[in-house]
């Protein structure tokens, strides 16, 4: 048996490599008997932890007594560890939590990505989301138990499952029974384009359609403003109004998906299920629909007739951006409602605001978007910014 300990941030990480019994526990009491430090808390981590007989469970129990009311939670359990701890009850008098199953993606079909990770397909009933590095843990646990949080709210969305590794990375498992994205059917049936369409349009209603109460959900606008912090280019009054514009958007208690593309939506027997519901929210559904105009307008290479995004002809994007938004409008042209209807003047400057936050953070995109992304700021959003500080 090997212990290690780091401390970090408030925190004691103890990790126990090998098997505890009689003949070791000694080692394991004496290795521990200096913690907890000040006050922090304690993770032990049994990731490589084989066995822990009687012996070593009285000596996790010592240390967790001498916690007194600090955080204490075990993490990365196998299943026979796991197992002993249920039988001899230590479930129900501390956090256990199993170590994630550790799962295969070679040969994988690859239907989406993202800006937190990547979807792969595992066979025609289950389909992995797997994380980029830079997405914690803490963000991975909150996506799905806003899955959940939809699902019990009767949006359509899918059943999560396990928590996964794959390749050093985190992953969530969805169960599916052949289902296929919105956009894969779309690319592999276009004559059905309309009924997909409209497929499209009513699983958006059906989120939009259901309010909650107030801190029920986090906040949209909540998440967003972290965005703001990460625009480079840009100078401190510019970053200034855009959190004033973020203050000024109108207050709603709608659910939200967060990216409501067409790579997001599976179908399932001709039914629509959500995915990707790491930003599940409330706010106002322009949130969600100018998401939507920023992938349709703004993200696609000017000129080409191919949609990299949507991998789909640039032709057959613009049909879909059209009739989806009069038909989620219920209106014959759009662009004519966008101008009468005073509410939707927030519309367009979402957008913008979301192109911002996207073209001027890190390297990733051209430098044309890059300074597509300032024209938005200084020559469209700023000005109505400032109109509209000025009509309140």
């Amino acid at each position: 048996m090997e212990i290690k300990i780091e401390h970090s941030n408030k925190l004691s990480t103890i990790s126990i490599i090998g098997s505890i019994n009689s003949g070791n526990a000694g080692e394991l009491e004496q290795g521990v008997s200096g913690e907890p430090i000040d006050d922090n808390d304690i993770v032990i981590d049994a990731d490589q932890l084989e066995y822990i007989s009687s012996a070593g469970l009285r000596v996790i129990l010592a240390l967790k007594k001498r916690c007194k009311g600090r955080d204490f939670k075990i993490i990365n359990v196998n299943d026979d560890v796991k197992n002993v701890f249920d039988v001899t009850g230590f479930s129900e008098i501390m956090t256990i939590v199993r170590a994630p199953k550790k799962i295969s993606i070679e040969g994988c079909e690859l239907i989406g990505k993202g800006a937190t990770g990547e979807c792969y397909r595992i066979d025609d009933e289950r389909i992995i989301k797997l994380y980029f590095p830079y997405v914690s843990k803490e963000d991975i646990e909150m996506e799905k138990k806003l899955a959940k949080e939809a699902f019990i709210l009767g949006i359509p969305t899918a059943i999560s499952y396990d928590i996964v590794k794959c390749d050093g990375r985190d992953g969530v498992v969805y169960e599916f029974i052949k289902s296929k994205t919105l956009c894969e059917l779309i690319r592999e049936n276009p004559s059905n384009i309309d009924e997909y369409i409209d497929m499209y349009v009513k699983v958006c209603h059906s989120i939009h359609s259901v309010t909650v109460e107030k801190d029920t959900l986090p906040v949209f606008k909540d998440l967003v403003r972290p965005k703001i912090k990460k625009i480079t280019q840009i100078t401190d009054e510019e970053r200034d109004l855009l959190y004033k514009f973020v203050d000024m958007v109108p207050e709603e208690l709608n659910c939200l998906h967060g990216d409501l593309n067409i790579n997001n939506i599976m179908v399932q027997n001709g039914e629509c299920c959500l995915i990707d519901m790491g930003e599940f929210a409330t706010g106002t559904p322009l949130f969600d629909i100018s998401r939507l105009l920023f992938s349709f307008e703004f993200t696609p290479i000017p000129g080409a007739d191919f949609n990299e995004f949507y991998k789909l002809p640039t032709k057959t994007v613009d049909y879909i951006k059209v009739n989806f938004l009069n038909k989620y409008f219920q209106v014959e042209d759009f662009r004519k409602y966008l101008e009468e209807e005073p509410y939707l003047r927030w519309l367009y400057p979402l957008t913008w605001f979301r192109s911002i936050c996207s073209f001027l953070k890190g390297d990733r995109w051209s430098v044309e978007k890059q300074e597509l992304g300032k024209h938005l700021l200084r020559d469209l959003l700023i000005p109505f910014i400032k109109e509209e500080m000025n009509r309140k």
